[in-house]
């Protein structure tokens, strides 16, 4: 009998642990797999020269600013790394095939037609350790793996036009037919991008920047939110953006999105978003950020709304902690927002509030209450290894740090960057409201905060592997299956992403 407990709970810690020993040997396993990054570094003081960066003998350069300070990998402020295949291409008559930073692209002599290949892809493992805190619902013990982006991008260049395709094979996306967008762009004016079709307009700070770029595996709980109301992937929109050195402008018209599981509100609805930032400081080693957001939706074919979260892992794709259930009778949503970011040399610090608010009308059960629901998140980043994050004006947001490309023998190890977040959102209002006939007024869709802190390491331009550990606190959700009296848990994730 004893045997069998021991067997039992050697099982029982097992399951327990499991999540986390498949994230340390994906990362183990594949970092054994790089082999086509090998570089030669060499510490400087002062931007080199036209002539030491032909040097074909070296593939990466340390430049500080400072040139009284010892350049090293612990305080390097920007990276330079020969391009690999800036000297490979091939002819086939009147086009032209070469890898600008890897990426195949086709260009006629003239320079005016290109066709270029593109992809990102993105497997995440991970699961619930430890204890998962419940009393009811159902269990999510054990790991899961899966394609969280598979993209695959053709884009077709004349002069100044640009058709992009993008098919999406990740498991996400089958909800949009697996197109994540195809659109036609015009970029002929100065510092100005004018698009059109299925694409993804931008909404926050942080939905604006790339996902191959994202300081965390996942978003916010409250960006996942505002981006679905009238943003997110494989939208119909015309949108339009405007930036310089000091200011950024984005504004779109949107309809429904791609896909046959949007219906009720969704369906054949009308919105817009607003993106407004400045940037009033810009120096060397500071950046000050700071900007509004604001998006707008009306109702598609009936005023059937709802909310729903998950613990910021789409591991358990599917099964929300925090749920509003079906809210009738809403006739718009709106959300607005401000958004700010300084960076200070290695640390960069980001954070964004948004209110959503829900306008409803009287249908045949009688008067019903507008709602109100928030959310917030705040993030700490700090890039161990190589260049800080710099920022991007054309998006209006800090990009991922470089590193020099991994090379053990040199004792270089690419990029590293650790980084702190905590997430908040609340989808509670009038929870103990009743009309006169005693029936519930509000919405209990419950109250979720997130910890999160994870690594993110950048071996080389094309990949980069994640390590995530989320402690999720979230409190009861009414008539929700997966979190009925309240959810405490501690997730761990890993990613492997390969793009070019």
């Amino acid at each position: 009998m004893i045997h069998k407990n021991r067997i039992k709970s050697a099982k029982v810690l097992y399951k327990s642990i499991r999540p986390f020993l498949l994230c340390t040997f994906n990362v183990v396993f594949i970092k054994f797999l790089i082999s086509f990054a090998f570089a030669k570094t060499e510490p400087i003081f002062s931007i080199p020269d036209v002539g030491l960066i032909d040097n074909k003998k070296k593939e990466s350069f340390y430049l500080c600013f400072n040139a009284v300070q010892q350049c090293t990998v612990l305080n390097v402020d920007q990276v330079v790394n020969i391009d690999p295949y800036k000297e490979i291409f091939y002819q086939f008559g009147e086009f032209q095939l070469n890898f600008p930073k890897g990426r195949p692209t086709l260009t006629s002599h003239d320079h005016r037609l290109s066709i270029s290949l593109g992809a990102s892809i993105q497997l995440d493992i991970g699961g619930i350790i430890g204890p998962d805190k419940k009393q009811n619902g159902s269990r999510m013990d054990g790991s899961q793996s899966f394609l969280r982006r598979g993209r695959f991008n053709v884009a077709v260049r004349y002069d100044d036009f640009i058709f992009n395709i993008t098919p999406d094979v990740g498991r996400p996306a089958l909800v949009n037919d697996s197109i994540y967008e195809a659109y036609l762009k015009y970029i002929g004016f100065k510092n100005t991008i004018i698009a059109i079709g299925l694409l993804q307009p931008p909404v926050t700070m942080f939905d604006t920047e790339s996902s191959n770029g994202f300081i965390l595996v996942e978003r916010p709980m409250i960006v996942d939110l505002v981006r679905n109301l009238s943003g997110s992937d494989a939208r119909l929109a015309l949108m339009m953006t405007h930036w310089n050195k000091r200011y950024y402008v984005s504004a779109s018209i949107t309809g429904q999105r791609l896909g046959e599981t949007y219906k009720d509100f969704q369906r054949n609805e009308l919105g817009g978003n607003l993106r407004l930032a400045v940037r009033p400081v810009i120096l060397m080693y500071y950046d000050l950020h700071i900007g509004i957001s604001g998006t707008f939706i009306t109702h598609g074919d009936s005023r059937k709304f709802s909310l729903s979260t998950g613990q910021e892992a789409l591991i358990w794709l599917g099964r929300p902690y925090l749920k509003t259930g079906t809210i009738s009778g809403v006739d718009n949503v709106a959300a607005i927002g401000p958004e700010f970011a300084l960076h200070l040399n290695r640390f960069l610090i980001q954070s964004e509030y948004y209110s959503m608010f829900l306008q409803r009308v009287s249908e045949n059960s009688g008067r019903k209450p507008n709602l109100h629901f928030s959310g917030w998140y705040a993030s700490l980043n700090y890039v161990l290894l190589g260049q800080p994050r710099s920022y991007d004006e054309s998006r209006a947001v800090f990009g991922p740090p470089i590193g020099s490309y991994f090379n053990p023998e040199a004792g270089e190890w690419g990029g590293l960057e650790l980084s702190v977040r905590w997430s908040s959102l609340n989808l509670n209002h009038y929870t103990h409201r009743m009309d006169d006939k005693s029936y519930f007024l509000g919405i209990q869709g419950g109250k979720q905060n997130v910890v999160s802190t994870g690594f993110n390491w950048y071996p080389s331009a094309h990949m980069r592997i994640s390590l995530d550990y989320n402690h999720v606190m979230a409190t009861r959700s009414r008539k929700n299956y997966y979190n009925l009296t309240g959810r405490t848990s501690n997730l761990i994730m890993s990613r492997v992403q390969l793009t070019f």
